[in-house]
C-alpha cells in the first residue's frame, strides 16, 4: 500500500451535498482538504440531455454500484440496483431534481409530538428548528433557490426571503393548481434551486426539462459541483481525488481514526492521513464504510459500540397518479415541479396514521416520450403498448399526460438496516451493502390514503383517464412487500444526545470517535415528508460552522 507523507487537516469522503458543503467552508476557512470520491469526474460536455441515459444510467452515474435487498431478516438478499446513488464528483446531488424544502417544526421532534409508536424507533431531533433556520437561509442563499416566501400556508417561519423570483407557469401546473383550488387545498409554487435568472455566475435555466436524472450542462441548477467545488478549488487548499474508492478508515493507537484507505483507478491501495475525517458517503454508503472499518477496538465496525450503525434505514414511500386531459398537458415544458399542495402534511388522527407528506405536479415520466412510453408505471395496458400500433397511440398521448406524484414519510425501524452482505461482493471485491427494509403498518395506512386522494385531485383536474401508478425498482406498498429503493436513503448514524441509542451527537460527530464526523442524510433520526437535500445542507454549513468555530479555540 502507498501514501503519502503529507498529513491534511480534513480528509472528505464524498462531494455530494453534504460533503460539498463541508469541504467548501473548511478550505474557505483556511483548512487543508483532500476529498475523495469514488467515481469520475465528469464535464459539463459530459452531461447529455439523451432521454436514454435516464433508462440506461450506467453511463453516466453509479456503473459500479451493487446492493442487495431483503424484505426481512428471514429472507435471502437479492443483488441488485436499487437506490437512484450517483458516484461522480457532485454526488447523487449533480442528478437532483432542485426541490428544496424546510423541513417543520414537527419533524425535528416527532417523538414529542406523537408519542411512542409500536414497532417503530421514533426519536427528536438533538437539534431543534429555531437552530435549523439561518442555515437553511444561507443554503437558500448559496444555491440560488427560486421561491416565494409565505406561498405555502403550512411552511415553517421563514426570516428571510428566497434570492431568486418563480419562474414561470405552465399549462399542466395551472391545471392541477385549479382542481386542488376547487377541492379547497392550497396549491403554492414549489421552492426549487434553478435559476430562472443568471445567478452568482451560474446561467438561467432554458427550460429544456432534463433536471431529475440528469447533470445540468449550464450549472443553472445548483449542486454542490457548481457552486462547492469551484468555491473550494479557488482557494487553492483543495486536493479532489476522484475514482478513489475508500474501503477503511484505520483507527489508530490513540482511539482517533488516521485517515483513509482507498483503491484509486488502477485498483492500487493508496493511504492518505488527515487529523479528521468527513464521512458523506449518503445514508447506505456511510455506514457501509464504517461497517467495514473493523478493528479490535470496533470489532462490529467503526464507532458501532451502541450497535446502531445502519439501523433505522428510512426509504420514502410515494403515491402517485398519472393522467390524460383532452386537451395538450405540455407537461413536459420547464422545470421538474412547479406547483405543490402541503395540505395533508400534519398528522390527523382521524386517518388512522400519523405523519404525512407532500403532493406536487412533477414532469417526471411525462416529460419525455420514450421514457413516458416504457415506464408503465403500473398502467394494465402497458404490454399491449410496447410495440407496433399500440406503442404509437401511447406515444400520442404523451403532450396529454400530467403526473402528481407524493413524497411519504417513512416511519424509523431499528429493523430496517444497512450490513455486510455475508455472500455477495462487489466489483472491487468488499462485500455488497445489503438493505433490509419493510414498511411500518403506519406507511402502509399512510400510502393508502394518499392514493385514494390522488384520484380525487386528477378529478378536478377533468381527467379523461387515469391510473395509480407503480413507481419503478419499487413493489406495491402493502403488508407483504416494500420499497427496495428510493432517491431519498436516510437515517442509519442517528443523530442524538444518548452514545448507547445514537451514533452521533448533535455536531454530527461520532460518539465513539473523536475526530471521525458524519454529515449526510444518515444522521436524521426522521425522514419528513419532503425531498431531504436541503436540509443536508443546511445541516452541513451548521456543522461546518461549529468545526471551523472549535477548532479555531483549539476544542478540537
Amino acid at each position: 500500500m502507498t501514501g503519502s507523507r503529507k498529513e491534511f487537516d480534513v480528509c472528505v469522503i464524498g462531494t455530494g451535498a453534504g460533503g460539498g458543503v463541508m469541504l467548501q467552508q473548511l478550505t474557505e476557512a483556511g483548512f487543508d482538504v483532500v476529498a475523495l470520491q469514488r467515481g469520475p469526474e465528469l464535464s459539463t460536455a459530459q452531461f447529455s440531455d439523451d432521454e436514454l441515459d435516464i433508462i440506461i444510467r450506467d453511463r453516466l452515474f453509479a456503473a459500479d454500484q451493487l446492493e442487495t435487498y431483503r424484505h426481512d431478516a428471514g429472507q435471502k438478499a437479492e443483488p441488485g440496483r436499487y437506490n437512484q446513488l450517483a458516484h461522480a464528483v457532485g454526488g447523487s446531488m449533480t442528478r437532483w431534481s432542485g426541490w428544496s424544502w424546510r423541513f417543520r417544526e414537527d419533524d425535528f421532534r416527532v417523538l414529542s409530538a406523537e408519542g411512542p409508536v409500536a414497532g417503530a424507533s421514533l426519536a427528536d431531533w438533538p437539534i431543534g428548528y429555531e437552530e435549523m433556520e439561518p442555515w437553511y437561509g444561507l443554503a437558500e442563499r448559496d444555491f440560488g433557490v427560486a421561491g416565494r416566501r409565505g406561498a405555502n400556508p403550512f411552511a415553517p417561519p421563514q426570516k428571510s426571503e428566497y434570492p431568486n423570483p418563480l419562474h414561470p407557469e405552465r399549462h399542466s401546473s395551472l391545471v392541477f393548481e385549479r382542481g386542488a383550488e376547487k377541492l379547497g387545498h392550497h396549491p403554492f409554487p414549489l421552492p426549487v434551486a434553478i435559476n430562472p435568472r443568471p445567478y452568482r455566475g451560474r446561467a438561467a435555466c432554458t427550460y429544456g426539462g432534463t433536471c431529475q436524472g440528469f447533470g445540468c450542462p449550464i450549472h443553472a441548477k445548483a449542486s454542490s459541483l457548481s457552486v462547492c467545488l469551484p468555491r473550494a478549488r479557488a482557494t487553492r487548499r483543495l486536493d479532489l481525488r476522484p475514482h478513489a474508492r475508500v474501503f477503511e478508515l484505520p483507527l489508530g493507537p490513540d482511539g482517533k481514526v488516521r485517515g483513509a484507505r482507498y483503491l484509486d483507478s488502477n485498483g492500487a491501495e493508496r493511504e492518505i492521513r488527515a487529523r479528521h475525517v468527513v464521512v458523506s458517503c449518503s445514508a447506505i454508503g456511510s455506514p457501509h464504510l464504517l461497517l467495514l472499518s473493523k478493528s479490535g477496538s470496533f470489532p462490529q465496525g467503526l464507532a458501532n459500540s451502541s450497535g446502531l450503525v445502519g439501523r433505522n434505514l428510512m426509504l420514502h414511500h410515494h403515491a402517485a397518479i398519472r393522467f390524460l386531459l383532452e386537451e395538450p398537458a405540455l407537461g413536459v415544458t420547464g422545470i421538474e415541479a412547479t406547483r405543490a399542495i402541503d395540505d395533508f402534511h400534519p398528522s390527523n388522527p382521524e386517518r388512522g396514521f400519523i405523519r404525512g407528506g407532500v403532493i406536487a405536479e412533477v414532469s417526471s415520466f411525462t416529460r419525455q416520450p420514450i421514457v413516458y412510453a416504457m415506464s408503465g408505471l403500473g398502467d394494465p395496458g402497458l404490454s399491449a403498448r410496447r410495440w407496433g400500433s399500440e406503442l404509437k397511440r401511447f406515444l400520442r398521448e404523451f403532450p396529454r399526460a400530467i403526473t402528481i406524484g407524493s413524497i411519504l414519510e417513512d416511519l424509523p425501524m431499528e429493523e430496517n438496516r444497512i450490513d455486510l452482505d455475508p455472500d455477495i461482493r462487489d466489483s472491487d471485491g468488499l462485500p455488497a451493502p445489503r438493505l433490509t427494509h419493510r414498511q411500518h403498518p403506519n406507511d402502509i395506512a399512510m400510502n393508502r390514503w394518499y392514493a385514494a386522494r390522488l384520484p380525487e385531485i386528477a378529478d378536478a383536474c377533468d381527467a379523461s383517464e387515469k391510473w395509480l401508478m407503480q413507481l419503478p425498482g419499487t413493489t406495491r406498498i402493502d403488508e407483504q412487500t416494500a420499497m427496495k429503493g428510493s432517491a431519498h436513503v436516510h437515517g442509519t448514524c442517528r443523530m442524538g444526545s444518548d452514545p448507547s441509542r445514537s451514533v452521533l451527537d448533535r455536531w454530527c460527530r461520532a460518539h465513539d470517535v473523536p475526530n471521525l464526523w458524519v454529515v449526510d442524510g444518515s444522521g436524521f433520526p426522521s425522514s419528513g415528508g419532503y425531498n431531504p437535500t436541503l436540509t443536508i445542507l443546511a445541516n452541513a454549513y451548521r456543522v461546518a460552522d461549529h468545526f471551523v468555530t472549535e477548532a479555531h479555540k483549539g476544542n478540537l
